[in-house]
């Protein structure tokens, strides 16, 4: 028995009566089992303040018949579902753990070689792996940290969507005037969108004499220095273009694209702001900085780790972002010398990497490290092998930044 699973173990008190909950979004089901996996009690509840109480003075019931000396409440992550149920459960001073949905998928599969699926059957396996230890300690967070991952979350969500509408940007012009790219590279900078916002089609622009062409595309951004140069190159690439003739419906398509992307770059910004403010709220955030990653960077490997205060090791920040060694092994077949697991948050884990290409970059420190890493004369590593020892150097500085207090010192970080 590995040693994290008998702590948790260790935590249940003898007794303890366990509660499986399947989520859902209207209606909830619940599996009530005891120590000796033995079914209780089960019964549903809607997704209402109504339904929770109902839920609370059922578990509340089957403790007293029970002599339960504490109830446990399980269920799976799933969705936004858990939150709104965490919250009541932590008012009313009710245990709950949530248990991996993979997890209960192969523990379901297991007890069921047909493979059968119903909400009573996962709500009994939620109930049973927590039983047997195999929770997380994840809870739901609160204050500013519970905003700062919402607000990294919606400025992830941004992002993506800003890539997404760039992509269908390009498409819509490399089928009405594909020889635009070879002008503008990017077709959201200020000249470009001053022209495809009215004169995307290459027949019409070949139409116009040159002079009145880009007078046309000036006076779509008045007062704005406009790179004529390459509006000249886009008027003599008109004239043979290879785009499609049928061109309403494609301008239309290039505006509509073009005014989503500046709505969303708006709404990106306030986000960012709010972001950078509730970083700066935090007690943590002075010392954080000094490391040199940036208040973006930062607030958002902040906004995935939560409150630092639950956690008591660096190494849970490591596993945490799923970017410890992990091995991978099986007879002769070895994956990798040094394989991550990559079973974290995945926007941690990216925003790290990042992070650790503009510290060997700007850091010196962090510069020598990489170096010796690659040229040490004991199993020196790859590129990429050192970066991910970089990663998880970083957040074991921002752990012993925050537990001490201190601001980042480079020289301790070759001593160490």
């Amino acid at each position: 028995m590995s040693r994290s699973l008998a702590k948790k173990l260790a935590a249940i008190e003898s007794g303890t009566v366990f509660v499986g909950v399947d989520l859902a979004k209207s209606e909830h089901v619940a599996v009530v089992i005891n120590q000796g996996a033995e079914r209780l009690m089960r019964f549903s509840f809607n997704n209402e303040r109504s339904g929770f109480d109902n839920f609370y003075q059922e578990i509340e019931r089957v403790q007293q018949q029970t002599g339960a000396p504490a109830v446990w409440v399980g269920m799976e992550p799933t969705n936004y579902f858990w939150k709104p149920l965490a919250k009541y459960l932590t008012e009313v001073g009710v245990t709950y753990r949530l248990v991996n949905a993979y997890t209960v998928k192969r523990r379901r599969e297991g007890d069921q070689l047909d493979r059968s699926k119903d909400d009573r059957r996962d709500a009994f396996a939620i109930a049973d792996l927590l039983r047997t230890g195999k929770y997380m300690e994840t809870q739901l967070l609160n204050g500013p940290y519970a905003e700062l991952r919402q607000y990294a979350w919606l400025y992830a969500r941004f992002q993506k969507e800003i890539t997404q509408q760039k992509t269908l940007l390009h498409a819509a012009v490399g089928q009405l005037f594909p020889e635009l790219v070879t002008v503008f590279k990017d077709l959201t900078g200020l000249t470009a969108r001053a022209m495809l916002r009215q004169h995307a089609d290459p027949v019409e622009v070949a139409s116009l004499p040159e002079k009145q062409f880009i007078q046309r595309v000036r006076a779509e951004k008045p007062g704005r220095r406009l790179a004529i140069r390459k509006l000249s190159q886009a008027h003599a690439l008109a004239r043979d273009s290879v785009g499609l003739l049928e061109t309403e419906a494609l301008q239309l398509s290039i505006r509509c694209h073009l005014q989503r992307l500046a709505l969303l770059r708006k709404q990106r910004e306030v986000v960012r702001e709010q972001l950078k403010q509730t970083l700066l709220s935090l007690a943590e955030a002075p010392y954080l900085l000094s490391l040199g990653l940036g208040i973006h960077a930062t607030a958002i490997i902040m906004g995935e780790i939560g409150d630092p205060r639950r956690y008591q090791r660096g190494d849970q920040l490591v596993k945490l972002a799923g970017i410890q060694p992990t091995p991978n092994l099986s007879g002769q077949k070895r994956s990798s010398k040094t394989p991550m697991s990559r079973k974290g948050r995945p926007r941690l884990r990216s925003t790290l990497y990042f992070a650790c290409l503009r510290l060997v970059k700007n850091d010196p420190a962090f510069k020598q490290l990489y170096h010796r890493l690659q040229t040490r004369p004991y199993n020196p590593l790859q590129k990429m092998e050192a970066i991910g020892t970089l990663m998880n150097k970083v957040l074991r500085v921002m752990w012993a930044l925050m537990r001490q207090q201190a601001f980042y010192e480079p020289e301790r970080l070759l001593t160490t």
